[in-house]
């Protein structure tokens, strides 16, 4: 029962995505190339995820579960494709729309990158921070297995798990809030230069009426 009702949520979910991705990629429709390549990305996201559900509960096996199982990572590689593709059309558009507000004279905001964009960096920065602390600390601690004797051996496996889990929570923990930090402050200038372009077109059009 449980698996026909979770098989009935993945069917909802793919016809409220597919109809999406529809709408988008009719013949006819104008819709910009970033929201072509969103709605894209999520129909094979939700098709690769619906597939290996529907695997899943029909409890495949061998050739034919390996087949569903390599379909399943082609569609979510070209999940990631299609997002990079939306994320490059994305930028592209915001170029190009900041070139030709510039070249009229309008108003334009600073570029700047997007609060989730800096967010992830901090998380990734925090990641690799905490390999390289471990890596150093493992390689000064480092003992010859031919030499040691086991209660060192068992000793350095123990302070070593210690030593994971407190440099990866802690770089993990840091790097998170002071992204989370980074990223508020980078929402409140772009809002800030939103509401400063704003109002510089309001004076533009109140001086020129």
């Amino acid at each position: 029962m449980g698996a026909l009702v979770w098989l009935a949520v993945c069917a909802a979910v793919m016809a409220v995505v597919g109809a999406r991705a529809w709408a988008v990629w009719q013949p006819g429709q104008d819709a910009p190339w970033a929201k072509r390549w969103e709605a894209a990305s999520m129909l094979l996201g939700v098709l690769g995820f619906t597939v290996l559900t529907l695997a899943l509960v029909a409890h495949l096996e061998g050739a034919v579960f390996t087949a569903v199982a390599v379909a399943v990572v082609l569609l979510w590689a070209l999940t990631a494709v299609c997002a990079v593709a939306q994320k490059a059309a994305r930028r592209q558009e915001t170029q190009q729309e900041w070139a030709a507000r510039h070249e009229r004279g309008l108003p334009v905001q600073a570029r700047m990158w997007a609060p989730r964009t800096v967010w992830i960096a901090w998380v990734v920065a925090g990641c690799l921070l905490a390999a390289c602390g471990l890596a150093v600390w493992v390689t000064q601690r480092r003992l010859d297995p031919s030499s040691a004797r086991p209660e060192e051996i068992v000793a350095q496996a123990q302070d070593l798990s210690t030593a994971v889990a407190v440099v990866m929570s802690t770089a993990l923990v840091v790097s998170v809030v002071c992204g989370a930090v980074h990223a508020l402050s980078r929402r409140r200038r772009q809002e800030a230069e939103r509401t400063r372009v704003l109002d510089a077109e309001h004076q533009l059009a109140a001086d020129g009426g």
